[in-house]
């Protein structure tokens, strides 16, 4: 006794010759829908079976259809029936056979004609490498062409794939809609104008070649850079190193800081993109030297963000924002194998501005109870007396910067963010000063100090 899930195949008469005995031989039949060709088989060799159809209408999406199309077969089943489940297509592509699968042991498997491998070949694609997607999905992830949804059954979902598929593809991009088994060629664009949608409509993407895409993804990048790259490609491209573009990619970071201070979303849109582009080309050269892959990289990635976020992904709990940034130290310091204290501490990045590194060293330095400096006012205000008597290193003046840096840390205050602030705000009181004083006929180098400095004033209070 058990569950047999037979595939009925696209076309009346699909149906294998071992699938029809396990029918004939079945104590219970029951088909998701008589609403297919296929299905129709089965009434025209007297076959008596029960359909799911009533149950589409009191269930509020797919997903909870296929739950209570499973619970009911299984239910069945525990009553020592041996049951069949008969679907439109395949078996591995039907939901609600995956639900049995992963609920019951004793299944048999009777594979039917696919839906997707169907419509790939009356369209005349390849069918080596598509992705097929059920429609219900609602989402696309890592795909590859052709790109084949099925179950797209009615006009609504059409429309909301339509939009997703923007994401991807041109609205121009041709495609091809097979409904009742009549290929339509159309635009994107036109997805949703159709009427007739049903069970058996399917919608194919073909791949696009390079120069005629108009919309990307990170592997076009990648075949980009290859290109480029090449023997036949860009001069410039093929003769830079990891070394030679390193300044590159600090430029571009500061520039995306820079659109991210504006808040300017396009500007925003064309820095990332040229970060982007900078570790994609580090990512290249690695591939080059045979160091490591894309794949290696967002693995690397992905890997990081589970481990590290235990309070999400373990056992870990964090009531706050301040909680989770305490466990994702702890679980980098784990990770990192630190064995002491320097370790942690020295691998702040030398390259980071030197008020950052600083704030960033003393953080490390003083979770571990680390107090060699002296960071109070007092210091500070002892270091401004030297100051004073004219007796300045380059030592004291480091120490000093430091041990603000750090009394900054202590109250929460990016000192690098606070003295951008500061000097954008100084330049711009600047210009004021001097159109004030343009005002009255005179410029910087003309005005005494005293009228600059109330000028100032002025302006600040303003």
């Amino acid at each position: 006794m058990g569950i047999t899930l037979v595939g009925l195949g696209v076309k009346s008469g699909d149906i294998s010759v071992d699938a029809l005995n396990a029918v004939r031989n079945a104590d219970e039949v029951f088909v998701r829908t008589e609403k297919t060709a296929s299905a129709a088989y089965l009434k025209d060799n007297s076959v008596d079976y029960r359909s799911f159809d009533g149950l589409y209408e009191s269930s509020r999406s797919f997903t909870t259809l296929c739950k209570k199309i499973a619970s009911s077969l299984n239910k069945e089943a525990k009553n020592g029936k041996n049951v069949v489940y008969a679907v439109d297509g395949s078996v591995s592509e039907d939901l609600s056979c995956s639900l049995v699968m992963r609920s019951t042991k004793n299944v048999r498997v009777y594979e039917g004609v696919s839906k997707t491998a169907n419509a790939v070949a009356a369209c005349g694609l390849s069918g080596e490498g598509y992705t097929a997607v059920s429609a219900y999905r609602k989402k696309l992830g890592a795909f590859s062409c052709p790109l084949v949804i099925f179950d797209l059954d009615d006009r609504v979902l059409a429309s909301e794939w339509k939009i997703e598929l923007f994401k991807f593809f041109g609205e121009e991009t041709p495609v091809n809609l097979l409904i009742g088994g009549v290929l339509k060629k159309i635009r994107l664009f036109e997805l949703d104008t159709f009427d007739n949608f049903d069970y058996s409509a399917v919608l194919v993407i073909g791949g696009t070649e390079l120069m005629k895409k108009e919309r990307f993804s990170i592997g076009d990048l990648f075949d980009i850079l290859y290109i480029l790259r090449g023997e036949n490609g860009c001069p410039w491209d093929r003769v830079q190193t990891k070394e030679s573009i390193r300044e590159n990619m600090i430029e571009e970071a500061y520039e995306l800081v820079d659109a991210i201070d504006l808040n300017d979303d396009d500007k925003m849109r064309e820095e990332i993109g040229d970060v982007l582009m900078q570790a994609a080309f580090h990512t290249l050269f690695a591939e080059e030297r045979g160091a490591f892959s894309r794949e290696d990289v967002v693995t690397e990635l992905c890997k990081k963000l589970i481990s590290r976020h235990t309070h999400v992904f373990g056992k870990d709990e964090a009531a706050s924002g301040e909680a989770a940034l305490a466990l994702w130290n702890k679980n980098k310091q784990k990770e990192k194998g630190f064995d002491n204290v320097y370790d942690y501490v020295s691998a702040v990045p030398i390259v980071f501005p030197s008020l950052m590194r600083a704030q960033k060293t003393f953080k490390r330095a003083d979770s571990y109870g680390y107090s060699a400096t002296d960071v109070s006012l007092g210091r500070v205000m002892a270091l401004l007396d030297e100051f004073e008597k004219g007796d300045v290193s380059a030592k004291d003046a480091g120490e000093l910067l430091f041990v603000v840096a750090a009394l900054l840390k202590q109250r929460g205050v990016s000192a690098e963010e606070a003295l951008a602030d500061y000097t954008k705000a100084y330049v711009e009181d600047l210009k004021r000063v001097e159109d004030a004083l343009k005002e009255k006929g005179l410029t910087l180098s003309q005005a005494k100090k005293e009228d600059i400095s109330k000028l100032y004033d002025e302006v600040k209070k303003s």
